[in-house]
């Protein structure tokens, strides 16, 4: 596995020294000496790495729309209210000076004042500058002013009104330096770290489990001339070659095609665009195509078989392929505007247990696909969190439902740091293994 990290020299040497946590793990570095400068970097480290962490939310910000653009797989180091109380216990100590006596920029004031508040601390007379927008990522791109930051921290400090600058930019950080005002980086927490490096592991090996799901491509012609066709399955056949797959010599009305996941996304539109079109040439006609993804061959199969028959629901005057994934969602027609449809589910026992944890359906299936997919395992909030891309409070309120609903039970507790609190861990229960409808 590897994983590309983006950010200053600074960054880089702070975070180095956790490397061997993870000695499965391979990092390569992209150092930067001003954030702008990661909308370049990210392609590279795109095209060399499985995975790519950020040093924080202004490199991600610029960095954000080659992400989306190219789909890397990317997180950042989170800016969070530990970061704050740590910065500012540290300047107290250290330098003996008052809280209205420091200038400090961060990206969210909300995330000083919540810090204060659950410290019960009153403070009026604060100087402080934020920058919001750096999490507004779909909106134009705006230039971070480090002259701007610059400015802002020297101002207060040659006026008198403070004795101290605290930045959350390391540029702004190196400037206030050779201008010998006082003034001291955000401290960057071990724990916090040690947490984002775990995070990007976990989302890498959530990525590679995708990529090994089974995929089954599911092809007939519209008029269905083909079937138990020599040439055509020779064709098939050639092209299987290509795609590190099998034809099925058994199932001739349609034909299918067993593969991965990851062998299918390895490839570009335009690969699959130009073997349609040599299709349609060749066999003289137009063609149907559902693929399907799973974790079984029998889930994939089921799927593919779906994604074939939405097709009928196209016009025929052209090819169209269609895909339901692990999920039960149907995207398609692929190789155009994609759209994206999630199927019902009508299970019974499903459609029960959701009308008795007053919990979707969906929600669910999710959470029984994690556990299953990590072999039944105790996990985390923290992991659970990831992986259904929600609020650690959402997280913890579906364990809790599904506690109470006889689903999970707690599995003890895990110590995965030298310090901080432990983190309780959750199984799923025999009613919950064996939940049909999944």
């Amino acid at each position: 596995m590897k994983i590309g990290v983006i950010g200053s020299k600074y960054f880089l040497e702070s975070l180095s020294v956790h490397y061997s946590l993870f000695p499965e793990v391979q990092f390569i570095p992209f150092q930067y000496e001003m954030p702008e400068e990661s909308s370049l970097l990210i392609e590279e480290a795109g095209k060399q790495t499985d995975l790519v962490l950020f040093s924080g939310s202004i490199p991600f910000y610029y960095g954000y729309k080659q992400v989306k653009r190219n789909f890397i797989e990317a997180i950042f180091v989170p800016f969070d209210e530990l970061t704050v109380a740590l910065s500012l216990l540290s300047i107290s100590h250290r330098e003996q000076v008052t809280l209205n006596e420091i200038s400090i920029d961060l990206p969210d004031q909300s995330r000083l004042m919540k810090v204060l508040e659950e410290s019960e601390i009153v403070e009026k007379s604060l100087y402080v500058k934020d920058y919001p927008w750096i999490y507004k990522r779909d909106e134009e791109t705006q230039a971070l002013n480090i002259a701007e930051f610059v400015h802002f921290h020297s101002k207060q400090y040659k006026e008198g009104k403070t004795l101290f600058a605290l930045t959350s930019i390391h540029a702004v950080y190196q400037e206030l330096q050779r201008l010998s005002i006082p003034s001291r980086y955000m401290v960057q927490p071990k724990h916090t770290l040690i947490e984002s490096l775990t995070r990007a592991i976990s989302l890498l090996k959530l990525k590679k489990t995708e990529e090994s799901q089974i995929a089954v491509i599911s092809i007939q012609d519209y008029q269905q001339n083909l079937n138990g066709s020599d040439s055509f399955l020779n064709f098939l056949q050639k092209l299987s070659k290509r795609l590190q797959a099998r034809v099925s010599l058994e199932y001739l009305n349609p034909y299918l095609i067993y593969t991965t996941r990851g062998a299918l996304q390895a490839f570009e539109n335009d690969f699959y665009n130009d073997i349609i079109g040599q299709m349609e040439r060749e066999f003289q006609t137009l063609f149907q195509i559902g693929i399907g993804y799973g974790y079984t061959i029998q889930e994939a199969e089921k799927h593919s078989a779906q994604a074939l028959f939405f097709t009928n629901k196209f016009l025929k005057s052209k090819t169209i392929t269609c895909l339901v994934d692990e999920d039960q969602k149907l995207q398609g027609p692929l190789f155009e505007e994609n759209h994206l449809v999630e199927l019902k589910n009508e299970d019974e026992t499903i459609q029960k247990l959701a009308s008795e944890l007053k919990m979707s359906a969906k929600n669910i299936k999710l959470i029984h696909q994690f556990i299953s997919i990590n072999n039944f395992r105790a996990f985390s909030a923290a992991e659970l969190e990831e992986y259904m891309n929600c609020t650690r409070r959402s997280a913890e309120r579906f364990i809790k439902r599904l506690i109470e609903g006889g689903c999970l039970l707690k599995g003890g507790e895990e110590h995965p740091y030298d310090q901080g609190r432990p983190r309780n861990l959750y199984l799923a229960t025999e009613k919950f293994k064996n939940l049909t409808g999944i």
